[in-house]
């Protein structure tokens, strides 16, 4: 059976969880929820959660998650057992890891995995936590419905029935639902509640039996509805408890903790001392600070002065030179000096003083040396120190060898002695401070005489003689003011005790656990039988000094303490003073809550912070959605009633109609917020009697557990002392505010039955002087409760509320009292008694509604003094319980009929494609102060919302912008009236427009946070669509290949003022965004054959990519294909290597598309005639003859093989104004000797590398950046590859065609071409590693500037061009990769991998080459001949299209050359090949994660950085890497 309790948790690329970060810290946290139905099957697990693992990621590399989570509910949970889960290996789909979850506690998994440095490397430990399911009598409690009243035990009277009873029964009233009982055993002669006699037994004063303590706790849920929770002490135990005789080394004692001894005689010393005052002529009685600073000196003379302390840090010198003297003849220098790390030659060389220390410090001392010991324990090992020193000076002792090791002796001891005076400083400073509290300070004790009971000081140590006759001295447990919560202060890590730093507890004995039980084997029995038997009993722990209890400890014993009661409330205070501390502690122990103080505010100000913190979110706050942060497998179910929490079971839902399973996220430690606690001094002695009522109303609403101290109701007026205090609890106590308590626990019922998850309830708080307002909301109802609270810290000056506006909601009064005090605190010597207050009930409020604006106003009465709340019920306009799942249904629906086409007028469209298509009427929506949006469509918003609901970012633009009006949401559904024809558009503007007409009804607080799930929304659904539209590689892959492929959405669409034909609107490529968007300028020949592969042909759109084909089929002309199409109106043709590009395309789409082969006899009309003249497009010979596109590829390779030469049509400035009149002049021929194509001149640069110079001041006009004339590597790789595939089509029987004719008129068949080429290539290109190898190359070694790499052009203009490093010769590497020898192409990849390959693209040029720019900036005009007006385009920028090729080159040789890249059969890739492919597209990830264009820019500049002249998104960028995932899956999935 499945509870349908499944958490999704996605793993970054080193393995930590991806969370939200709208809290700051915080713990990844099960949501509360209550136990299965009483009919799930043994052994279903309670939650599961399911860990995402990016495909490739470097963690998947022998990947394995390791856990503590037991594998099955029968096998226990062991926190340090772990269990293994291997990650499935794959490129292509990420792998789920199910962490099942049997029970509530703190779990942990980590991932091991082999590194690049190959070695297993491990990541730490994440922690989450599944809190408890608390139910009362059947009725599941949430975390947040607690009301929690502390009582302290011994307070409640003598006859548990009785006396118990009544005190249960007015906290019943009170509508607690929860009892704290501070520690029920056995106290210890102090009588504290936490001074704990024996663990093992409840106090016999109560209780008969331990079944007099489970029947109280029965009672206490059958008869007054509330759970128990109790005190748990691990720190410590009364300084009288009768085992700690038998036991002496449970505790921190000279034996166990030899680095104590001298804090045990500098305490026994004080203590001697504070009993002899008298005699010694010292004040008895400190009444000023000069009897102080007397006692003081006293101590320096009679306490420090005799103690000789200095012994525990030194060496003894003298001491250590007789041991020297009577041992010398015993050991020989060479016997003992023989491990190398006692080489000494160094020191002999250079006998420095200093050095000698730190050598002898090194290598001959006894352990621990340098640390607090017993006296005189820092010494030497005499052997190592006789065999150093005859090393050193010889056999023969003298004087002189002597006098020098008393010199390093002396040297060593320096810093000791500073460490001595430092800490004796330190002793005074404590010693004066802490007397002067307890004896003089007028805020401090004022104890009075000094006496054997009320000594100077407190003792540190408590001393008895043990049952084995020896007499101990053990460490009082403490505090220490700042502590660090990590260190024990009574390990030899501190010297707390000795410096008199710890703030101790005198009737409390610190125990003293070790490591682990073998190090104290009784205490730890005793503790465990002490935490089970309070396990059976009580749902709950109040963990005591939870901070300074050692971290392994606590986790033991809950441990322990879980294994008998699984849905155990773990409580703590903590007082780390961090809440990344505080985080760490909560998820080690796996706290179920932390305590937090209302009484530690100062201020109306910081007591206004603490109820926003505690009080639950904001008001409108954004709501999590998947958005573009998950794949969207078109395998997910789909079901309109799963959405959010289901209200039979409070289970967590998906968020919309598409089931991705709730995210697991992070979240503040869960709070208990308590009014005011058994430690905190009351109102009467912080602030005053009145402000109980607002402290304790304003508590009450948050959105936490809540909780006060019996006494706070009942309004005492002093914090009482646990230990003097003997008086009990008045039963039937009446005085106070428990009238109120029961109307607020009964308003925070109400609330948390209607809320099932964090995001369910919504809170605002406003403070202003005296004032704090408090608004709750329900998220989904919107019904709430508005609080005023006047405070009362001190008696104020009169203040006026101006009257208070609730915007868009109805408002109604329903309590409002004051609290009065009407006598003094009443003394009684036998009950605790409240100071005499009465409620006054307040009215005259003034509600009033107006129609016009929709808002209430609440004006206040004169009479509201300090120390008043009223309370509101409040209803937000239109919130209703069905608006939330209206909201999140209907868009798969509305959807249904959507296209990829449609889709891309929904998702994107960037401004100038919108101003195409509405005739310059719309562009991009505008947000005042912060721009526009990148598109039009959904994508538009989702960049920008995305961050925003990331950090619940109420305060950005855009959420103002949202308030303010409703222009957006108007924008959104109406600006589709222009797509309104195309499938799926309409239904999807009326699932719009009926979402936002709802929403321009509420609130307008609300409309950010309801904009942006019905944005989310409908942008998952449309995301979710296109995935199913998509091919499986695609549908079924991960996050980021199906981001990519959306950009196959983004680029192809339906324009109305350009096309790719010229008298018929189709959808059609753009080259990029924003720049190649519209016009002429949207459809490049080069680009969209590139592309076209990756964005058409990967994702299943075939028919886009024939009608490509066939488009610019039409326009061949001299052989070649045009680079800007223009619609086929007036294309040009300046590109030598956009025809090689098309036939690679024409070539993919036969081997990808169904039935692929087919295109080759589908007929193209010619837009010229055969003789390449020039006509217009309404000359009647355009288009007036076909021919086949198994005649275009002959043509092409025809054209090639005889020579293409030409003048461009129309030559001049009107196509070009910076070209020379040469440059267009084109001409291309095949060098027969070799099978080579060359062409090009240096006045013109027909490959892609095509920037032109166009700067007069730089003298640049008509020069090219980068002409790459003769034969570039791409083009002949292209070539290769086309002659292979036109050979296997003729042997097919698919290609009529086997020969073409040279220009001097003879016939070569394409095998024979192909083999000439083949047998040439690597000839001319590639540059040997060895100069000794040139002779079998056709290289010229005094222009080489790299070896193992292939050139980039052969027989260039400029010779040394050829022999710059490029990325081009990848594309020759992916397409004929049969021309390469494996071992130089593997190597010539890894030296680009070096040195051109930069973080998202490729250096187009070596950064060695002296043309090395990397810096494109197309707007610079200055008199630089490199880079004015761009003309470095091509030498340095980095190119993100070649990043792809590269890649797929990279991934081919490395399988092939590299035995770590495949597995031991050969056929598939090891996890190693993924990781290096991985790890080298971690910014491109990071790139289309955070790109405002959700896409991949055309360049960057130097190592990534942001070019602004580059297009954001461009087509071939994010299709050359759907090649590369594409090939992976052909091959391998």
């Amino acid at each position: 059976m499945d509870l349908n309790r499944t958490l999704l948790l996605r793993l970054s690329d080193k393995g930590e969880p991806v969370t939200s970060n709208s809290y700051g810290q915080g713990v990844l946290t099960v949501p509360s929820l209550p136990p299965p139905p009483s009919d799930t099957p043994k052994g279903t697990p309670l939650f599961v959660v399911k860990l995402l693992i990016s495909a490739g990621s470097p963690i998947a590399r022998d990947g394995l998650v390791w856990t503590n989570c037991p594998p099955e509910s029968t096998v226990e949970f062991e926190r340090y057992t772990f269990y293994k889960h291997i990650i499935k290996t794959s490129f292509h789909k990420d792998d789920t890891i199910d962490l099942k979850i049997y029970k509530p506690g703190p779990y942990c998994f980590y991932l091991s995995f082999r590194n690049d440095a190959e070695e297993l490397e491990t990541t730490r430990r994440f922690y989450f936590i599944v809190p408890p399911s608390l139910t009362i009598n059947g009725k599941f409690l949430q975390l947040n419905s607690i009301a929690m009243q502390s009582v302290i035990s011994k307070w409640l009277g003598n006859d548990i029935n009785k006396d118990w009873n009544k005190i249960f029964q007015t906290i019943s009233d009170k509508k607690y639902n929860m009892i704290h009982f501070t520690p029920l055993q056995s106290r210890g002669e102090s009588n504290s509640p936490y001074s704990i006699y024996d663990q093992l037994l409840f106090d016999p004063t109560h209780f008969n039996s331990l079944d007099d303590v489970i029947k109280m706790v029965n009672n206490l849920h059958e008869n007054y509805n509330m759970l128990s929770l109790t005190d748990i002490v691990f720190n410590h135990t009364a300084n009288n408890s009768d085992w700690l005789r038998d036991h002496p080394d449970s505790g921190y004692n000279a034996d166990t903790a030899p680095h104590l001894t001298a804090a045990i005689e500098l305490d026994k010393a004080l203590l001697d001392f504070s009993q002899n005052l008298g005699n010694l002529g010292y004040p008895v009685e400190i009444n000023t600070n000069d009897d102080l600073l007397k006692i003081l000196d006293g101590i320096k003379i009679h306490v420090l002065g005799t103690l000789k302390l200095w012994e525990f840090y030194v060496v003894d010198v003298e001491q250590t030179i007789n041991n020297v003297k009577s041992n010398w003849s015993k050991y020989d220098a060479q016997e003992l000096i023989k491990d190398d790390t006692l080489d000494i030659h160094e020191l002999q060389k250079d006998k420095n003083l200093s050095n000698f220390t730190i050598y002898l410090k090194k290598h001959a001392t006894m352990e621990n040396f340098g640390k607090l010991g017993k006296r005189n324990s820092n010494q030497f090992d005499i052997a190592k120190l006789i065999g150093i020193l005859k090393k050193l000076y010889g056999n023969d002792l003298n004087d002189e060898i002597l006098n020098s090791t008393r010199k390093i002796f002396n040297d060593i001891n320096l810093p000791f002695y500073k460490e001595y005076d430092d800490d004796i400083n330190e002793i005074m400073e404590q010693l004066y401070n802490r007397i002067n509290y307890l004896k003089l300070d007028s805020n401090g004790l004022r104890q009075g005489p000094i006496t054997l009971e009320k000594p100077l000081t407190e003792p540190y140590f408590t001393r008895f003689v043990a049952t084995d006759g020896k007499e101990y001295a053990l460490a009082n447990n403490g505090w220490i003011w700042n502590g660090n919560p990590m260190v024990d202060f009574a390990s030899s890590d501190s010297k707390a005790y000795l410096r008199r730093e710890v703030i101790v507890w005198g009737d409390c004995v610190k125990l003293r656990y070790g490591k682990s039980p073998k190090d104290s084997p009784y205490l730890w029995e005793r503790i465990t039988k002490y935490v089970e038997m309070n396990a059976k009993i009580f749902d709950g722990f109040r963990i005591d000094n939870c901070h300074s209890t050692p971290l392994h400890v606590g986790e033991y014993f809950l441990d322990v303490a879980r294994k008998v009661n699984p849905n155990l409330y773990v409580v703590a205070e903590l007082f780390t003073g961090s809440e990344s501390l505080d985080c760490f502690f909560v998820e080690r122990l796996g706290i179920s809550t932390l305590i937090r103080e209302a009484m530690q505010a100062w201020s109306e100000e910081e007591l206004s912070r603490l109820v926003h913190k505690h009080g639950g979110r904001p008001i409108g706050s954004f709501k999590y959605l998947p958005m573009d942060n998950m794949a969207y497998s078109p395998d997910l179910p789909i079901d309109e009633e799963y959405c959010t929490i289901s209200k039979d079971n409070n289970y967590p839902r998906c968020v919309s109609e598409i089931m991705i399973p709730k995210i697991l996220t992070s979240a503040p430690p869960h709070a208990l917020f308590m009014d005011c606690t058994h430690d905190n001094e009351t109102p009467f002695q912080k602030r005053t009697v009145e402000d109980t009522l607002p402290n304790a109303a304003l508590v009450s609403l948050c959105s936490s557990a809540i909780g006060s101290v019996y006494g706070y109701d009942e309004i005492y007026p002093y914090l009482l002392n646990l230990v003097t205090e003997t008086r009990n609890y008045l039963p039937n106590e009446t005085n106070g505010i428990g009238k109120i308590k029961t109307i607020l626990n009964n308003i925070r019922e109400e609330i948390n039955e209607e809320s099932f998850d964090t995001e369910d309830s919504e809170m605002f708080v406003h403070h202003e002087g005296q004032y704090i307002t408090f608004h709750r909301t329900n998220v989904k109802k919107g019904s709430g409760w508005y609080l005023i609270a006047r405070t009362k810290f001190y008696n104020g000056q009169g203040q006026k509320l101006a009257p208070i506006v609730l915007s868009q909601s109805t408002c109604k009064l329903l309590h409002a009292f004051t609290l009065e005090k009407v006598g003094d605190a009443i003394k009684d010597e036998k009950f605790l008694r409240g100071i005499p207050t009465i409620l006054r009930e307040l009215k005259d409020f003034k509600v009033t509604y107006d129609d016009e604006s929709h808002s209430s106003t609440i004006t206040m009465p004169e009479d509201f003094p300090q120390g008043s709340i009223a309370i509101f019920r409040t209803q937000q306009n239109k919130v209703e319980e069905s608006l939330d799942h209206f909201v999140r249904t209907g868009a798969m629906k509305a959807t249904e009929n959507v296209t990829l086409d449609s889709l891309n007028s929904l998702l994107y469209r960037c401004e100038a494609e919108e101003m195409d298509s509405s005739d310059g009427k719309e562009g991009a929506y505008d947000i005042p102060n912060f721009g526009k949006l990148k598109y039009c469509g959904l994508q538009g918003w989702i960049t920008i919302l995305k961050p925003i609901v990331f950090n619940n970012d109420l305060a950005h633009p855009l959420s103002e912008n949202l308030r303010n009006g409703h222009w957006a949401l108007d924008y959104t559904s109406e600006r589709l009236n222009y797509y309104i024809d195309q499938p799926g558009i309409k239904e999807s503007q009326e699932w719009l427009r009926g979402r936002f007409q709802r929403i321009k009804e509420l609130p307008s607080y609300l409309v950010p946070s309801y904009f942006s799930l019905v944005v989310g929304v409908f942008y998952e659904a449309c995301r979710f669509r296109a995935m199913q539209m998509f091919t499986k590689n695609i549908g079924n892959s991960t996050l980021f290949v199906q981001s990519l492929a959306l950009t196959s959405v983004q680029m192809v669409s339906q324009m109305k003022y350009t096309s790719i034909l010229p008298k018929e609107n189709v959808p059609c490529m753009a080259a990029g965004l924003p720049h190649f968007s519209t016009g002429y300028m949207r459809c490049w020949g080069r680009d969209v054959f590139i592309s076209l592969r990756g964005l058409l042909l990967t994702t299943g759109r075939y028919e886009e990519a024939k009608s490509h084909i066939l488009a610019f089929a039409k326009t061949l002309k001299h052989g070649l294909i045009p680079n800007l199409l223009d619609a086929g109106r007036n294309p040009r043709y300046n590109a030598r290597d956009a025809a090689w590009f098309f036939l690679q395309a024409i070539q993919d789409y036969v081997h990808i598309a169904p039935n692929g082969s087919d295109i080759l006899k589908e007929k193209v009309t010619r837009r010229f005639p055969l003789d390449d003249t020039y006509i217009k497009l309404d000359d009647p010979r355009a288009f007036s003859y076909s021919t086949s596109i198994e005649d275009i590829i002959f043509e092409i390779l025809q054209r090639h093989a005889k020579g293409i030469k030409y003048r461009e049509a129309n030559a001049g400035h009107q196509i070009d104004r910076v070209m020379t009149d040469k440059g267009f002049d084109v001409e291309v021929n095949v060098d027969w000797e070799t099978g080579l194509v060359h062409g090009g001149s240096q006045f013109n640069c027909g490959t892609w590398m095509d920037k032109m110079g166009e700067s007069s001041k730089a003298g640049s006009v008509g020069i090219p950046g980068t002409p790459r004339d003769g034969a570039a590597v791409e083009i002949n790789g292209l070539l290769k590859s086309t002659l292979r595939f036109v050979i296997e089509l003729h042997k097919e029987g698919k290609f009529q065609y086997s020969k073409v004719k040279k220009n001097d008129g003879s016939e070569i068949s394409f095998q024979n071409w192909n083999d000439l080429l083949q047998n040439n290539f690597e000839k001319k290109f590639y540059v040997p590693i060895e100069s000794k190898d040139d002779a079998k190359f056709d290289v010229d070694p005094n222009i080489v500037n790299r070896r193992g790499m292939y050139k980039d052009l052969f027989r260039s203009g400029k010779p040394y061009e050829d022999y710059q490093l490029r990325p081009n010769f990848a594309i020759a590497m992916t397409v004929a990769p049969e021309l390469f020898t494996p071992e130089y192409a593997l190597n010539a990849i890894n030296l680009a991998d070096k040195v051109i390959r930069g973080p998202v693209g490729m250096r187009t040029l070596d950064p060695n080459d002296y043309n090395y720019r990397p810096y494109y900036n197309n707007g610079e005009d200055s008199d630089n001949f490199a880079t004015s007006k761009g003309r470095n385009y091509h030498q340095g920028p980095e190119w993100v299209w070649c990043y792809g090729y590269f890649l797929r080159a990279f991934h081919h040789f490395n399988f092939m050359a590299n035995p770590l890249s495949r597995n031991t059969e050969k056929d598939k890739p090891t996890s190693y090949l993924y990781q290096q492919l991985y790890n080298r597209l971690i910014e491109h990830r990071k790139w289309l994660r955070t790109s405002p264009w959700a896409g991949l820019a055309e360049l960057t500049n130097k190592d990534g950085e942001i070019c602004n002249d580059s297009s954001s998104t461009q087509a071939w960028s994010s299709g050359c890497l759907l090649d590369l995932f594409y090939d992976l899956y052909d091959r391998y999935e």
